[in-house]
């Protein structure tokens, strides 16, 4: 029987680990407790992340970096502004502008000097981005540093960008922290004739050798909501039934994580406590979170008994977008509850169903078809989302817990 201290210890490896698969840029700044339990527990993590999923981790004086392969169009996710909303592709140029200036900058840097810096570079490449030209540039500018100050690669000295931004950035300065700089593109562009060429060269999702294979699988239950078998070409499938409960035992030995094995698919369970992490898609204590489970809950009750996700159940478009308008009524019940409560307000309306919709997605609940045209179209409950919902009261007695799905 394990003692407390081996279960302490392999707790506290195993939080870290989830960490860097959450977060994989932890710095000293941003993140000072996690860093340091990362930093002392290193070797074990380097180790277990190159074995278990094949991922590199470096851990230098003041940061630690984990750089992951082998996925890319499953598992991106956009970067997100302060609002919530997805980030713009102008905000993604200025992202990369900015690492373009400042990887070979000083310790410190003026913000209207990586303007500047920012302007030259977008010019030097053909692209029509001024920071200094008007106030929606320097807003995605600004979206940009503050995504970089978020993952540790800059922060603020004197005025902040944002209280500046409406001033031609006044005295606001940064300390650069070149190390990290360096490590936030974790694979450097190379040349290549489009956008999809250079992304297909990067997906290695589906290897032949069986050692490769096995650790791809581990890759994409692990970066996974929910792996659906039907989703999986033949040879994957194959090799999903074979080794898919080693692959759990593995990860939960790096995470600490269980797994639900279904015949639709496999999904992992993380710990509790987890919420913070970002790890745990799937639910959340904000609003956007809270009316996605409602949505959730009200498009199942409105499926015949019959059609409980078993694999996807499509649901009309009139159908979505009649249960989103009603949780967006200012006189809802949700509406009123969220009005009472810290958060004061739910998000802007006019990307609050956008919102719902793509966390449902992230999460492996519902997917949408790549033919559908508006908003509400194309969209199918999937297997998983039984196992938040019960069926309605009235149905036969069934159970209000919910089950079945992957």
């Amino acid at each position: 029987m394990a003692s407390n201290e081996d279960v302490a210890l392999a707790g506290e490896r195993q939080a870290a680990a989830r960490r860097l698969l959450a977060d994989p840029i932890v710095t000293a700044r941003t993140h000072p407790d996690d860093f340091a339990v990362v930093r002392s527990h290193s070797e074990w993590l380097i180790q277990q992340f190159d074995r278990v999923l094949g991922y590199e981790l470096t851990v230098a004086d003041e940061h630690a970096r984990l750089t992951k392969t082998g996925l890319v169009r499953s598992v991106t996710r956009p970067l997100r502004r302060t609002g919530g909303a997805s980030a713009t592709p102008r905000v993604y140029s200025y992202l990369a502008l900015c690492l373009a200036a400042l990887v070979d900058s000083g310790p410190t840097l003026a913000v209207s000097r990586l303007a500047s810096d920012v302007r030259d570079a977008a010019s030097e490449a053909g692209l029509g981005l001024d920071p200094t030209s008007r106030m929606s540039e320097r807003r995605a500018f600004v979206a940009a540093l503050r995504h970089l100050t978020d993952l540790g690669a800059v922060s603020a000295h004197g005025d902040s960008p944002e209280v500046a931004a409406t001033e031609d950035f006044g005295g606001a300065a940064l300390w650069v922290h070149t190390d990290v700089v360096r490590h936030v593109v974790a694979h450097p562009p190379h040349a290549s004739s489009d956008p999809h060429e250079f992304l297909e060269s990067m997906e290695t999702d589906d290897p032949h050798g069986d050692a490769a294979a096995e650790v791809a699988l581990r890759r994409l239950i692990a970066e996974t909501a929910v792996v659906y078998r039907h989703d999986l070409s033949e040879r994957q499938r194959d090799r999903l039934g074979r080794h898919q409960w080693r692959a759990v035992a593995e990860l939960g030995e790096l995470l600490g994580c269980d797994a639900e094995i279904r015949a639709e698919g496999v999904a992992l369970v993380m710990p509790d406590d987890v919420e913070n992490e970002r790890l745990t898609t799937f639910p959340s204590s904000d609003p956007v979170g809270q009316a996605a489970l409602l949505l959730l809950e009200r498009l199942i009750a409105g499926l015949p008994a019959e059609d409980v996700p078993a694999a996807a159940v499509p649901v009309p478009a009139e159908v979505v977008e009649s249960e989103i308008t009603a949780l967006l009524d200012p006189a809802s019940p949700f509406q009123l509850r969220w009005a009472r409560t810290a958060f004061s307000h739910a998000p802007e309306p006019d990307d609050f169903a956008v919102r719902i919709l793509e966390l449902l997605r992230d999460a492996g609940l519902v997917r949408r078809s790549d033919t559908a045209e508006s908003r509400f179209e194309g969209w199918s409950v999937l297997a998983a989302s039984a196992r938040y919902c019960g069926r309605p009261y009235h149905s036969g007695g069934a159970s209000a817990e919910g089950g079945g799905g992957a």
